[in-house]
C-alpha cells in the first residue's frame, strides 16, 4: 500500500500503519535524505533477512548493514568508537554520512557483517526521525536503488509495483533523485573514505 507522507512535516497519524507494520517485523520503503530506502526494526530477524534478500547482501558479506538512530549517543550504544571518532561524528552529524564501526553486543548477530561490523546513520530527515521515535527502536536502512547503477528517478508509484510482494508499505514523498551517503570507516589509526557521496569529506 502507498501512503503519502510530507517529507518536511510527516503528521504521526499518517505513519501509524507503517510504524504498526514495521513493528511487526515487516519491511517498508520510506524516503530519506539520500533517496528511498528499505527498513525494518532492529529487533526483527525476519525484516534483517528480508532486507538482505532484497539487497543481495548474504549474511558473510563484507558490506555491512546500516542503521538509522535519531541521537548521537547512539553511536556508542551501537558502534565501538574512540573520542577521535566521536568528536568527527558530533560535527557533521545529522547529515548524509554512513559511519562503519565495529558492532556493539547490543547489536542481533543478524546484522553484523564478517568482520562483525555495522553502518550507522543519523539523517537529517523528519520522516526518519519521526519514524525511529515511533516505532521506539532504530530502523536498517538500504538505498532501493544500487549505488554501481546509473541513477534514476525513483518513482513511488513505481517502487510499490517492483515490491508489492516484499513490502507491505510505500510511503510517498514524490520522485526523488537518489544521491547517496558519503560513507567513513572507522579504523585503529584513521578514518578511511569508503564511498565520495552528498556529505563533504571531514577534515
Amino acid at each position: 500500500m502507498r501512503l503519502g507522507v510530507d517529507i518536511d512535516r510527516p503528521a504521526p497519524r499518517k505513519l501509524q500503519p507503517v510504524v504498526d507494520a514495521l513493528k511487526k517485523g515487516e519491511v517498508a520503503i520510506y524516503p530519506t535524505d539520500t533517496g528511498y530506502a528499505f527498513g525494518c526494526a532492529l529487533s526483527s530477524a525476519k525484516g534483517i533477512a528480508k532486507l538482505r534478500q532484497l539487497k543481495s547482501i548474504e549474511a558473510k558479506s563484507k558490506k555491512p548493514l546500516a542503521m538509522m538512530v535519531n541521537e548521537i549517543v547512539d553511536f556508542g550504544t551501537y558502534g565501538v568508537m574512540d573520542n577521535r571518532v566521536f568528536r568527527m561524528v558530533r560535527r557533521i552529524l545529522p547529515g548524509p554520512y554512513t559511519i562503519v564501526l565495529k558492532a556493539s553486543i547490543d547489536v542481533p548477530r543478524a546484522m553484523k557483517n564478517r568482520d562483525h561490523e555495522i553502518g550507522l546513520r543519523m539523517p537529517d530527515n523528519a520522516v526518519c526521525r519521526m519514524l525511529v521515535d515511533l516505532v521506539g527502536e532504530p530502523l536498517l536502512v538500504g538505498s532501493v536503488s544500487s549505488a554501481d547503477e546509473e541513477p534514476d528517478t525513483e518513482d513511488p508509484e513505481l517502487l510499490e509495483r517492483i515490491h508489492r510482494g516484499d513490502v507491505n508499505f510505500v510511503l510517498d514523498a514524490g520522485p526523488m533523485w537518489p544521491n547517496p551517503s558519503t560513507i567513513l570507516r572507522a579504523g585503529r589509526e584513521e578514518i578511511e573514505v569508503v564511498r565520495e557521496g552528498q556529505g563533504p569529506i571531514p577534515d
